[in-house]
This record gives C-alpha cells, sequence and structure tokens, in this order.
C-alpha cells in the first residue's frame, strides 16, 4: 500500500503544479485550451484519490470540476472570484495531501 500512497502523492504534487500555473494565468488569459488543462488535472486528482479511498480529497475535486465545466461550457465567465475560489480549492487540497503524507 506504501507504494500506491508514495506514487498518489508524487502524481498529486505534479497535479497541483499543472493547477497552480494554469489557474495563475487563467484571469488573464481565460481560454478553452487552459480550462480543459485546469480540469484534465483535476479529474486526474479525482479519479487517484477515489482509488485510495481518501473521499474527502475526492469531492473537493469533483467540485472544482464541477464549476469548470461550467466555466468549460460558457455558462459562467472566469472572474477574479472563480479563479480565487479555485486557488483557495488547491490551497486545501495540498493541507489535505500533507496530512495524507504525515
Amino acid at each position: 500500500m506504501q507504494q500506491y500512497l508514495d506514487l498518489f502523492l508524487q502524481e498529486a504534487e505534479e497535479q497541483f503544479d499543472v493547477l497552480e500555473t494554469e489557474m495563475l494565468k487563467l484571469e488573464q488569459d481565460p481560454n478553452k485550451e487552459r480550462l480543459s488543462a485546469i480540469f484534465r488535472a483535476a479529474h486526474t486528482l479525482k479519479g487517484s484519490s477515489r482509488a485510495m479511498g481518501f473521499s474527502g480529497f475526492a469531492s473537493l475535486t469533483h467540485e472544482m470540476e464541477n464549476l469548470l465545466d461550467l466555466l468549460r461550457n460558457d455558462k459562467l465567465e472566469v472572474s477574479t472570484e472563480i479563479t480565487d475560489a479555485l486557488l483557495e480549492c488547491l490551497d486545501v487540497l495540498r493541507e489535505m495531501k500533507d496530512s495524507i503524507a504525515g
């Protein structure tokens, strides 16, 4: 199990890097490719956290996906509030990951 946990933690860090990089650029340049990259990273995190049994982690990433889906389908527009909320989710996910690692 430790092997899978290590893999999960490593993958989470990689996806966090994608999320942070793309979310910081999102407000200045909200385009479909960027939204898709953010969505894929959140989706990857959701799937791996569900597989590992980390339901809180999976629930938060699922909610991020819901919001990102609204943005991708032009039902919401990118705004400072939305970008800030996504970045706050990322901060919480990092805290969860650190707790899991501990």
